[in-house]
């Protein structure tokens, strides 16, 4: 089946899927703020209903809704995660324009929440449209799984994929991560490294004190510091006690995958305005480490005065919030109970450790018809093999709805962004081309995974016709 038409359709309604998405960055739908996001909701539920799914909205407690949405038919059925919350803006006087201008320069849209994954979502309801009015109704079943809660650890969706397994039953998923590195490669990514987000306090007197009591009085600032300075070594190894010893080793598979990935290393020093990487890594084990090395990241620090203006304080209370990215086969109550024992055999007793959120993390083959169709796509459209991650540095709740079956549901992803989108910073941006040639590349996943289900059916018919001609 020839895909002109197709994407003749596209590029005719291009201009409308851009006000679209436009209209959709204009809603500042910040989950930690809790700002916009009955209303965001509201407009994704009537995106989905315009492509043709029927929807339902799931209210779960007092988070904010998951949007389920289903199109299609067939005994094959496909998983799409997206999710609508954004990021906080950060400082505004570091943006251009406004967060939520959604203002296109230089063919680049302008927005919080462009890039991470508001482009996603409207590009993938665009490709479901296009397709339908081109070609008829889907030759599989898509169910949309769509969140509010993505950057504020998805307690919902765990909940939702406790409660609503069977609409989690599905033959792979297709996340909504991925982008064009610095030498304009698609990346594909076949998992995600799980994560469990804490917040160490460390507690003094019972307010603030004048700081001429700094010599007999106990300083939580300093006692967190030094807790702090025993999590990683000074090159940034991380040195928890038996943290190392539970890395499982890399596969023959990943091994073999990690040898045809490439890091631009003097773009990304130079975008990130830095001038070496941690241990003075580079080429092969720099990528090793990034894809498969475990992190522990310091996001945070609060405790005393920094507002304007001096002011001499003894701290009562010091706190300090960390990011643990886990590979196999970490898992976040293994990595709180290790951190906990490290701080104890230390003499750190008083220091709380409290769990903001987790997620396990989510790996897959590359063999899963959902990933072989991503990969055996891309080059018709991209003009390139991908770039195939065996595990994505980043994380989400991917273990929660791919693990919410047994066996657990396959993982592919991909995006819409590109290596200067800055998602979480600001000036997050989408270029338009890329916008537009990722509605192509997913109409073209479609239409794959609708012909892998007709050679399994004719596979089927074949192997029963040769045990009748036996008999």
């Amino acid at each position: 089946m020839t895909f002109a038409r197709f994407d003749r359709y596209v590029e005719r309604h291009a201009r409308s899927v851009i006000e679209r998405l436009q209209a959709m960055c204009r809603m500042p739908s910040v989950a930690a703020r809790g700002t916009g996001m009955r209303a965001t909701a509201e407009a994704v539920e009537q995106l989905m209903q315009r492509a043709g799914a029927g929807t339902r909205s799931f209210k779960l407690g007092s988070g904010f809704p998951i949007i389920f949405g289903e199109c299609g038919s067939g005994p094959r059925c496909f998983l799409v995660y997206g999710h609508y919350d954004v990021q906080p803006v950060g400082q505004l006087t570091s943006w251009s324009s406004g967060p939520f201008s959604a203002t296109v320069v230089d063919g680049k849209l302008y927005a919080r929440g462009a890039a991470n994954s508001k482009g996603d979502l409207v590009a993938r309801l665009a490709a479901v449209e296009a397709y339908q009015k081109s070609f008829g109704k889907l030759p599989i079943c898509l169910r949309f799984i769509i969140s509010g809660e993505d950057g504020i650890g998805s307690p919902s969706v765990f909940r939702f994929a406790s409660e609503q397994a069977d609409l989690l039953r599905a033959e792979g998923c297709i996340w909504d991560d991925g982008y064009k590195d610095s030498q304009e490669r698609l990346v594909i990514s076949l998992g995600f490294k799980g994560i469990t987000f804490l917040e160490l306090r460390v507690h003094g007197a019972r307010t603030d004190l004048h700081s001429k009591w700094g010599a007999i009085v106990p300083n939580p600032a300093w006692r967190l510091v030094q807790a702090l300075a025993t999590l990683t070594s000074p090159k940034g190894v991380i040195t928890i006690d038996g943290f190392s010893s539970h890395i499982a080793p890399i596969s023959a598979e990943d091994a073999e995958a990690l040898k045809h990935i490439t890091l631009d290393e003097a773009e990304l020093k130079r975008e990130f305005r830095i001038t070496h990487w941690l241990r003075g890594m580079r080429g092969h084990t720099l990528v090793k480490e990034h894809i498969f090395g475990p992190t522990c990241t310091i996001c945070g620090i609060q405790t005393g005065h920094t507002e304007a203006g001096p002011k001499t304080v003894l701290p009562s209370t010091a706190m300090a919030r960390l990011d643990f990215r886990l590979v196999p086969d970490l898992t976040p109550a293994l990595v709180c109970d290790l951190l906990r024992k490290h701080l104890d055999l230390r003499g750190f007793h008083d220091i709380e450790i409290i769990e903001l959120g987790n997620s396990p993390l989510a790996k897959s083959s590359a063999q899963s018809s959902v990933a072989r169709a991503a990969i055996e796509s891309a080059p018709e459209i991209y003009g390139a093999q991908a770039i195939v991650y065996p595990l994505d540095p980043s994380s989400g709740p991917v273990g929660a709805i791919c693990g919410a079956n047994d066996p657990p549901t396959p993982v592919v992803s991909f995006g819409t962004s590109y290596e200067g989108s800055n998602p979480h910073g600001p000036d997050e941006n989408l270029r338009i081309e890329d916008f537009l040639q990722n509605i192509k590349f997913f109409g073209r996943v479609i239409h794959h995974l609708g012909q892998q289900g007709k050679q399994h059916r004719s596979g089927i018919r074949s192997s029963s016709a040769l045990v009748l001609d036996k008999v």
